[in-house]
């Protein structure tokens, strides 16, 4: 339904879902391979899209360097982490019992960089009926601190809220929020207040079920691990022309992974009562 106005796509995209790829899909997908990061696929402009939490960290990573290295003010926020309900007496330092996998501490980040102008998604359903679920994509456009001051004064200082423009869904304003999660080692529950959000110039395929974009780079290479994320990976895009992909490895298209059978299966099941 999102390539509906790019019946080669779709096609390609209905037989990478079944497995049955052919020389022209390869070639299509060999055409959009990216030669060179510029106009709307630059770094910092067109979603990257990977298997793996390292590979978008590591492209998060790199675009934050690029504003630091033009001079942009980067604001490092730090979560308000307590040991709350504690089930041992021993003294213990907080940061040693809290999980490092933002998974794992309800979505709330222990560290967010950000600035006006980054990119980020909000990790938390903050107002459904507005559209600002868990997964949605904007851009910062301003940053209140508390107490009305002009910048962070303090490293522990988190915003009183940060307004986003999420495009579609209009221009919110997004509070930090308190939420608990299990301590390591069975030490309690862990009490965090941070803001619910990370940054996304580049996304995981999990994250990316059911979002489209306009335009990504794909990574199509030897990470793929799973059955199903290229197709899930590529239908994020509405159409071959905002699409670009970064390390392709056809076998990874061709072999072990390149749709789930047993999905197959239910599908036919269905369709045929």
């Amino acid at each position: 339904m999102r390539q509906s106005g790019d019946t080669t796509f779709a096609d390609l995209l209905n037989a990478l879902r079944v497995g049955e790829l052919r020389p022209k899909h390869f070639s299509v997908l060999m055409s959009k391979v990216l030669k060179e990061a510029t106009g709307d696929f630059e770094v910092d402009k067109a979603l990257r899209i990977y298997p793996t939490r390292a590979q978008v960290d590591s492209h998060n990573g790199i675009v934050l360097e690029k504003y630091r290295s033009k001079g942009i003010t980067i604001s490092k926020i730090i979560a308000q982490d307590n040991l709350v309900n504690a089930t041992r007496k021993d003294t213990v330092d907080i940061n040693t019992i809290v999980s490092s996998d933002t998974n794992k501490t309800g979505g709330l980040p222990k560290h967010l960089e950000i600035f006006v102008g980054a990119r980020v998604m909000l990790r938390s359903n903050v107002n459904i009926e507005q559209g600002l679920v868990n997964g949605a994509m904007g851009i910062v456009s301003e940053i209140t601190w508390p107490c009305y001051r002009r910048a962070q004064v303090y490293k522990e200082d988190i915003p009183s809220s940060v307004t986003i423009n999420f495009g579609k869904d209009g221009i919110h304003s997004i509070k930090p929020i308190s939420l608990q999660f299990p301590a390591l080692r069975n030490y309690g529950t862990i009490e965090r207040r941070q803001l619910p959000l990370i940054l996304c110039w580049a996304c995981t395929v999990h994250k990316m079920q059911g979002c489209t974009v306009d335009n990504a780079v794909v990574f199509l290479g030897s990470k793929l691990f799973a059955k199903g994320q290229a197709y899930v990976a590529l239908s994020c895009v509405r159409s071959l022309n905002g699409l670009r992909i970064e390390e392709l490895d056809l076998s990874k298209l061709t072999g072990l992974t390149p749709c789930n059978e047993a999905a197959l299966d239910e599908m036919k099941r269905m369709r045929s009562i």
